[in-house]
């Protein structure tokens, strides 16, 4: 059951992502995000104590860790390409929406004006332990002798950079919509054929 609390706090979070998207940073106040979620100044500071930890909540929902995902495990009787077509699609599926286009928006404009939060953002990229969870699968790939990847990080970067050209960076520096579930799938197939065809054993 969904805590009242945690309804809040996502009103507040939504609210202080349109602030900060309209005004920026440095211009939005915390009274400005207390009018705007319709909440009193005095239940936004119970929450957060300043913009600075409202944004890097924002940030951590931009990052998405995916803890509520199933441990990735790779299956050696699957095929590769079916696996990984599979899990990169439960995934990315997060960034096919409004809400996550506008938060990247934010983010990556206030990291180009703000070294503080560019410094803030990359140690929550620095935070992430393996990235969408691919390098384990990966790893586990290698151990059952299916895979052959010399460097896990930069193959699972260059595979999930591959899709982003596609379904992320175009919406986002175009103000496009979000790309639809067909051109999402198109482009996990094509950098999947394209990562078996490159790590998979012979």
């Amino acid at each position: 059951m969904i805590k009242r609390s945690d309804i809040k706090q996502e009103d507040i979070i939504r609210s202080a992502i349109e602030v900060f998207s309209q005004k920026g940073f440095e211009q939005a106040s915390m009274e400005g995000i207390s009018k705007h979620a319709g909440v009193s100044k005095r239940t936004l500071y119970k929450y957060y104590p300043n913009k600075d930890a409202l944004f890097e909540v924002i940030v951590d929902k931009l990052i998405c860790r995916f803890d509520e995902q199933c441990e990735l495990k790779f299956e050696p009787s699957v095929s590769v390409a079916a696996q990984l077509i599979d899990i990169t699609l439960k995934q990315m599926c997060y960034i096919n929406t409004d809400d996550f286009q506008m938060t990247a928006r934010l983010v990556m404009a206030e990291c180009i004006r703000c070294p503080h939060t560019s410094q803030l953002l990359m140690k929550r990229f620095e935070a992430i332990e393996d990235s969408y969870g691919l390098n384990q699968w990966v790893k586990q790939g290698i151990e059952a002798g299916v895979l052959e990847v010399d460097d896990i990080s930069m193959a699972v970067e260059q595979f999930i950079g591959s899709i982003k050209a596609v379904v992320f960076w175009p919406q986002l520096l175009g103000h496009q919509p979000p790309a639809n579930c067909e051109l999402l799938k198109n482009a996990v197939e094509c950098a999947t054929h394209t990562f078996v065809a490159r790590y998979q054993t012979k």
